[in-house]
């Protein structure tokens, strides 16, 4: 009798500490080990489209989930600004513009950048072919799309200045391509995997200038946090990358499929034929500097270059310190 009672114990007490160390691993990410799982919600800069195929395609893979995150992506757009957003705590992370993050930094906001997501800026000014517009001193006496307030306003503002172009008719962006299509205007601003790959899908003949064919090549969208989060959070905010790096390259790999996740989504007018040729064309400025292996790392050259250039032509506060605004939270493979 006695026996049966110390085996029994001994069972007990066996499921007691097995229960324990099962416990005792979540939360952690090493091998064979499941993440405790955290809600988040990352703001896109934009509206849904193609070149956000990464991040549904990794929320709908679970990889997002395989690192610890329960993901909500939200739409960006004029009236979403990521860094107000995410300074206000709406959302844990985002998606802005390198040049945000630094002239939000100068006026306080405290944002910083965890990783880059284009390389190279997608920015470019764009003219119907038959109109002659090779160059932007072709600008003069033509009526120019700007878009206020933006890192295209800076790259235009930084053109006009190295062409000295005079006598141009400016005109609001409306974010529209209408008066682009219809000759309401000679030239219009654009993203080069985007709205570019739309109009020549549409048979249209574009002439492109592009900011670093010149000589003038910031930085393009970047993920950001806050300091906050970045002090308070840092096993989150690396998962939180990790995952991102790791869905852009499931994306890159499995373009068809991808672009599937993001289509039946968003819920939206998107078709994937369209958005399929837009993440195409977006790859080149996730692997550029380094290729697949280096998606995410940024560069404290290129963060200098950007400032630079934001010093110059977007009245940023030469003083702001640089290396304040960006952490390396992944490394290359």
């Amino acid at each position: 009798m006695k026996k049966q009672v110390v085996i029994g114990i001994v069972v007990v007490v066996a499921v007691i500490l097995g229960f324990v160390a099962i416990k005792g691993r979540k939360g952690t990410t090493g091998p064979g080990t499941t993440p405790e799982i955290t809600k988040v919600s990352v703001r896109m800069k934009w509206f849904f489209a193609g070149t956000m195929t990464g991040w549904f395609a990794g929320k709908e893979e679970g990889i997002f989930k395989q690192h610890g995150i329960d993901l909500t992506i939200n739409p960006g757009g004029p009236d979403n600004n990521s860094v107000k957003l995410v300074a206000a705590g709406t959302d844990l992370f985002g998606v802005a513009g390198a040049d945000e993050v630094l002239l939000g930094r100068a006026k306080g906001i405290p944002v910083v950048a965890i990783g880059v997501l284009f390389k190279e800026s997608p920015i470019c000014f764009i003219a119907k072919e038959a109109k002659g517009v090779r160059t932007p001193a072709d600008w003069a006496g033509k009526t120019v799309e700007v878009s206020y307030g933006s890192n295209a306003e800076v790259e235009y503002r930084a053109l006009v200045a190295k062409f000295n172009v005079q006598n141009i008719k400016e005109v609001p962006y409306t974010f529209n391509l209408i008066p682009f299509i219809e000759d309401k205007v000679d030239v219009s601003v654009a993203y080069r995997m985007d709205q570019v790959v739309t109009l020549q899908r549409k048979g249209i003949a574009l002439s492109i200038i592009t900011a670093k064919e010149h000589g003038i090549n910031p930085y393009g969208d970047v993920v950001i946090t806050t300091e906050k989060t970045l002090q308070e959070r840092p096993e989150l905010v690396r998962q939180f990358m990790s995952a991102v790096v790791e869905s852009q390259r499931w994306a890159i790999q499995h373009t068809s499929v991808a672009v599937e996740h993001l289509v039946s989504q968003t819920g939206s007018t998107l078709k994937a034929d369209n958005e399929g040729a837009v993440w195409q064309a977006t790859v080149p400025f996730l692997v550029a500097d380094g290729g697949a292996e280096a998606i995410g790392v940024m560069s404290t050259g290129r963060w200098n270059e950007t400032a630079t250039i934001l010093v110059d032509y977007a009245k940023l506060d030469p003083t702001t310190d640089v290396k304040k605004a960006f952490v390396n939270i992944i490394a290359a493979k």
